[in-house]
């Protein structure tokens, strides 16, 4: 006799089958994000010139520094414009795609969100870190291209091919390096109850990025490299731009972030094993 469970087939035949799953949820909540910024598109704006006060502001200290120089440690005050651009880009990415998700760590874990998350067909990971995006912060993005593609061509730097592909593949890895660093501090949330003030710590320690690292002694660039990874996304594809960087660090950049994907997964299927549901 066949039911019509028998019937049915498997939700995911192989793993493939669940990553595509998972990118076409993800698509969803994309569109949903694009729906609901139309109804308030007063936010949009405001989002926008927030951000073109933030990027001037950040110019400023840069104007400031090389109104007595024309060059530190190597940067050119072009170069250095076209760092604040790319630091533009990484923040807006931040804020778009990851902020959003990890300020609500504490509500999910305190008000019993996550038991719902749990439940549901999907990777509880991927749901809690992805879930939710906000498309205005895009703007910034765009605003962060517009000053990197000036300071370069005030820099006179002509990227070839290669030279983009790495900048690309070094501000992607150290985009999941500085989201794998959030996440863990975020998972903290487990064991300590409430985490809120981690993101204020994360954004703060982020403005160190604006710089270049070289400017910074050299116990504080093995720390911006390898434990606050912030160079991966901001100086590393600068100077790749520029010419200044072979494939090397792009392989470090690459196995850094496998790596750190995996301990962020191992701590967050080591804080479910201590989880009790907030309603028990």
């Amino acid at each position: 006799m066949t039911t019509y469970f028998a019937d049915r087939r498997p939700l995911d035949r192989n793993w493939l089958h669940r990553q595509w799953r998972h990118l076409r949820l993800w698509r969803r909540f994309f569109a949903q994000a694009v729906v609901r910024e139309t109804h308030f598109r007063a936010h949009f704006v405001t989002t926008l010139l927030v951000g073109l006060v933030q990027l001037g502001l950040g110019i400023v200290p840069t104007l400031l520094l090389f109104g007595f120089t024309t060059e530190v440690h190597g940067w050119s005050r072009a170069e250095v414009i076209a760092l604040v651009g790319v630091f533009q880009i990484v923040t807006g990415l931040i804020a778009t795609f990851v902020a959003p998700n990890l300020n609500r760590m504490t509500t999910y874990l305190t008000e019993g969100e996550l038991d719902g998350v749990l439940l549901r067909p999907v990777s509880s990971q991927f749901y809690l870190t992805l879930r939710w995006i906000n498309v205005a912060e895009l703007t910034n993005v765009a605003s962060g291209i517009v000053v990197l593609v000036i300071g370069l061509v005030q820099a006179g730097i002509v990227p070839g091919v290669a030279q983009v592909a790495q900048a690309v593949v070094l501000l992607g890895c150290g985009l999941v390096l500085l989201t794998a660093v959030w996440s863990a501090m975020s998972f903290l949330a487990f064991w300590l109850q409430s985490v809120n003030p981690i993101g204020f710590v994360f954004l703060n320690l982020m403005e160190a990025g604006r710089y270049p690292l070289v400017f910074f002694p050299v116990a504080v660039r093995t720390f911006l490299t390898f434990a606050f990874p912030v160079a991966f996304a901001t100086t590393f594809p600068v100077q790749a731009l520029a010419g200044d960087l072979g494939w090397g660090p792009v392989a470090v950049g690459i196995g850094l972030a496998v790596v750190a994907l995996l301990l962020v997964r191992l701590l967050w299927r080591r804080g479910l094993l201590t989880y009790s549901s907030a309603s028990s």
